[in-house]
């Protein structure tokens, strides 16, 4: 049996200080994946140097780009890989050395599946973060398009969309016309439509991914702007209109698809007012038609008054 072909991403943006560590545990991967495809999102720091150390590494490629954001730089990855499955690793996270093995092994035992989830585990270099993100699967097995898995995995709190957490079929980004977008919150776009077209997909309780917690100058710990606002908009607007073009994919899911799209509604309403950025209100009507519970006009009202009692 031919092994799979497997492509790591790597967006890389002004990461010196992390970039080496990442790269390293890539280097050192037990099963060297066919392609590592790194895309320099215009960096203005000493991050392309760093590059330059690895230029040795098999199957490499560096891409110099002017800076677009990390769903962009995603995307151009994709589109340059030639391989059949595909993984994103943010430049300064790190991967367990057995993790292309791995991945590997399941995907010839389960006849080519085309998703792949696996738990992780975060660190951080600052002594102070205590706060803990649970990056790991409970739920694991074989699940098939109509197994309802979203359900399953809002209902264990394990729904937590994030790049490093998974291995997909390139062709399941491309026949479906699946991207990420230019704004934040990318991960949150892609993960639920990702799994609803998914046909087979596997869940690992294995650790193989390390997140990185508390970074300065990541997106998640930059200072709150309108772009939060409206990447929150932006992601609202992605599961609507999956949910009116997929009607048939997201039935068993149904519940699970409203609790997000309405959790993703409520950070809008808190993100807008706290930002201080103008209001959709067709967007907060729509969402209250979509979601269709008697009990959520009363949620945003309180994000409403929580949020200007705040500021």
């Amino acid at each position: 049996m031919i092994d799979p072909s497997i492509a790591i991403i790597i967006p890389v943006y002004n990461v010196e200080k992390y970039l080496e560590e990442t790269l390293l545990s890539v280097e050192k991967q037990t099963s060297m994946p066919d392609e590592i495809i790194i895309i320099d999102d215009g960096s203005t720091d000493n991050s392309f140097n760093i590059l330059k150390k690895f230029e040795k590494l098999a199957n490499l490629k560096i891409i110099r780009t002017h800076n677009q954001g990390l769903g962009p730089a995603r995307n151009l990855g994709r589109s340059i890989s030639n391989s059949e499955y595909i993984y994103f690793l943010d430049s300064d996270d790190l991967i367990k050395k057995d993790l292309i093995f791995k991945i590997r092994s399941v995907i010839n035992d389960f006849n080519k599946p085309d998703m792949i989830l696996f738990s992780g585990d975060t660190f951080s270099e600052f002594e102070h973060s205590k706060k803990k993100t649970n990056l790991k699967f409970t739920l694991t097995g074989s699940f098939k398009q109509d197994s309802g898995l979203i359900t399953q995995l809002i209902k264990k709190k394990e729904a937590l969309p994030q790049a490093g957490r998974y291995v997909t079929k390139s062709s399941l980004w491309s026949e479906n016309k699946i991207n990420y977008p230019a704004s934040i919150f990318e991960d949150e776009a892609v993960f639920f439509p990702l799994l609803a077209l998914s046909k087979n997909t596997i869940v690992l309780s294995e650790i193989y991914f390390m997140y990185r917690k508390g970074r300065l100058g990541s997106i998640t710990n930059s200072l709150l702007g309108a772009k939060h606002a409206s990447s929150y908009f932006h992601v609202i607007s992605i599961f609507i209109d999956f949910m009116d073009k997929y009607p048939y994919l997201i039935k068993k899911d149904l519940s699970a698809w409203r609790f997000r799209l309405g959790r993703i509604g409520l950070n809008y309403i808190s993100m807008c007012i706290k930002t201080k950025s103008p209001i959709n209100w067709r967007t907060i009507y729509l969402l209250i038609f979509k979601i269709k519970s008697f009990v959520y006009p009363y949620k945003l009202l309180w994000r409403f008054i929580k949020g200007f009692k705040l500021n």
